[in-house]
């Protein structure tokens, strides 16, 4: 999700498997909301002043195709990132969040901790869920050498 679609060479693109569930789910639970964006770009003048070109312009084709994807890409990590914060700040663990040095531990792994922290403290309600949100911090936390801590 978080990288570009392009490869290195900028000749193809790859899709994350969370990006085409996406787009599996929306087809199977949101066809009424499509039809309703398509219905709403016609009535809007999507067909007004567009004629159809005697040739295809791949150029133009792949853009579009690519904005789309980045767009629907974008969203999906937005929404993402909303629901993990929702989540957090529902279970309490902000303020253990906010004590976490950006410097022993980057976002990516802060972000997996809490994932699993927090489907953890859905089934094991009696625990503390900031020691749980610890646990999972000290399972992918890998130190450097060197490395001065406060």
């Amino acid at each position: 999700m978080a990288q570009s679609l392009f490869d290195n060479e900028n000749t193809q693109f790859e899709l994350s498997y969370e990006f085409l569930a996406l787009l599996k789910w929306l087809v199977e639970h949101e066809p009424e909301q499509i039809r309703k964006i398509v219905a709403r770009a016609v009535r809007h003048g999507f067909k007004e002043g567009m004629e159809r070109p005697t040739t295809v312009d791949a150029e133009f084709v792949q853009s579009s195709i690519v904005d789309f994807l980045e767009l629907l890409d974008a969203l999906l990590l937005e929404a993402v990132q909303e629901q993990r914060l929702k989540k957090a700040l529902n279970q309490n663990l902000m303020t253990a969040i906010d004590q976490i040095d950006a410097k022993a531990c980057d976002k990516s792994i802060v972000e997996t901790s809490l994932d699993k922290a927090s489907e953890k403290i859905d089934s094991l309600p009696n625990k503390n869920p900031k020691d749980i949100l610890c646990a999972e911090l000290l399972k992918r936390w890998k130190p450097v050498k060197n490395q001065h801590l406060n």
